[in-house]
């Protein structure tokens, strides 16, 4: 077993808290709490500051960059730990959260590089949209490295940890924001900026527990990274079909329906954003317990974990989608003005329905994560994505940006049927 270094008293202070007896789902609430409320304040100053256009390319711009991260590397190093790291020594655990550092940092570094590269090559065309190609390479690695921090300290069973960074995080992006505006230099790629520095300053959390890493042994660095790129490529299929259907239709609505199209999507996205970080939350603090509870469990086990989720999650949803239909349009009203926005109650209220659908999906899927089994529900994301590209063609041309939603709901529903087909007949 490694020995601890010495620890900053900070770091002291906050293990003290966890001993004092701060529960791991509340704190796992806040850390959330924190990132979505950055998030959203964030895009209202955004949607106030920019114009429309400019708002619009950076919703581009930034539902890519959730594309590498959420669903490539949170697929391919993230959703498969929990799993993986069951199966290995905790003695071991040192050399494994080093090797995913490393391999984190080597992956995503070599993907900003690329992205700030194609930004260069676009400077000739748009110097604006080549300074948003390099700020997104610079925030790819910083995002990644803040995520394996919080990730390692949801395995380590540790949240405070993550609520810390989260934190860091929070007053990094407040104070880059404020000199963003107050230099005058607003814009989507100063944005972009103010993101992949506050990341940076939140991942740069770990070298405060240098005594928590040791340097991976060949073997098990190899027999890790084994297991979690076999079922990586699940997560990462499956992750990749359900951004196609929700964050990547912001793209596809800017270049179809234009970009106060796309910035609209962002928006309504971002209203959900709390309920998406609370299912985050019961994802993250749940899923290394259900890994260990359901290792040498029966399929019974499976199942009783999959309706305790649908209950949670499902019923969170509907209440949070009821208050967000009948309040939302009056609050949005009054936070991003009379903009050409097309945030009615008829919308918000699809956007509910879709998200309570994929609320369920997630308690249906979250015991086949934790005992490693992607590809069980990779058939039911599948089966959503071939019905949201059978419906959004007609939905759009029939509504217009209404009918976007609708291919989202069309999307989940599909999901949420398959997903409940495959539990039957677990049973």
């Amino acid at each position: 077993m490694q020995e601890s270094a010495p620890c900053p008293r900070g770091v002291r202070l906050v293990d003290r808290l966890v001993q004092a007896g701060a529960s791991n789902f509340g704190l796992g609430l806040v850390d959330q709490a924190l990132l979505s409320g950055s998030a959203f304040a964030l895009t209202l100053v955004l949607a106030n500051v920019l114009d429309v256009q400019a708002f619009g390319r950076f919703s581009v711009a930034w539902s890519f960059s959730i594309l590498i991260e959420s669903v490539f590397l949170r697929g391919l190093f993230d959703d498969g730990l929990p799993a993986a790291a069951q199966r290995i020594p905790r003695r071991l655990w040192p050399q494994l959260r080093f090797g995913i550092y490393l391999s984190a940092l080597a992956v995503s570094g070599l993907i900003g590089l690329g992205i700030m590269l194609a930004g260069a090559i676009g400077a000739g065309l748009s110097m604006e949209s080549g300074l948003l190609g390099a700020a997104t390479g610079l925030a790819v690695p910083a995002i990644r490295m803040q995520s394996v921090y919080r990730r390692i300290a949801y395995l380590d069973g540790k949240p405070i940890r993550a609520a810390v960074s989260s934190l860091a995080y929070c007053l990094g992006l407040l104070i880059s924001t404020v000199v963003m505006i107050r230099t005058g230099e607003a814009g989507p790629a100063a944005a972009m900026s103010c993101i992949a520095v506050s990341a940076a300053v939140a991942g740069a959390l770990v070298l405060l527990r240098p005594g928590d890493l040791a340097r991976s042994r060949r073997k098990m660095f190899t027999t890790a990274m084994t297991r979690l790129l076999r079922s990586g490529r699940w997560f990462i299929a499956t992750s990749l079909t359900y951004w196609i259907g929700s964050i990547g239709l912001i793209p596809f609505c800017s270049v179809l329906l234009g970009l106060e199209a796309g910035a609209t999507l962002r928006i309504l996205l971002l209203i959900f954003a709390p309920l998406s970080q609370f299912n985050q939350t019961i994802v993250s603090v749940r899923l290394p317990e259900i890994a260990e509870k359901l290792r040498a469990g029966s399929r019974s086990a499976i199942r009783a974990a999959a309706r305790d989720c649908v209950v949670l999650l499902g019923s969170v949803s509907i209440v949070y989608g009821a208050v967000v239909t009948l309040g939302g349009e009056a609050a949005l009203s009054m936070m991003v003005g009379t903009k050409s926005y097309q945030l009615g109650s008829a919308n918000l209220a699809l956007m509910a329905l879709a998200m309570m659908l994929d609320s369920i999906w997630l308690g249906l899927a979250l015991p086949l994560f934790a005992v490693g089994k992607p590809q069980r529900f990779l058939l039911s994301r599948l089966a959503g994505l071939v019905s949201l590209c059978c419906a959004l063609p007609a939905a759009v041309w029939l509504w217009g940006f209404p009918g976007a939603i609708v291919g989202m709901v069309v999307s989940s529903a599909a999901s949420v049927a398959v997903s409940l087909r495959t539990n039957w007949r677990l049973s």
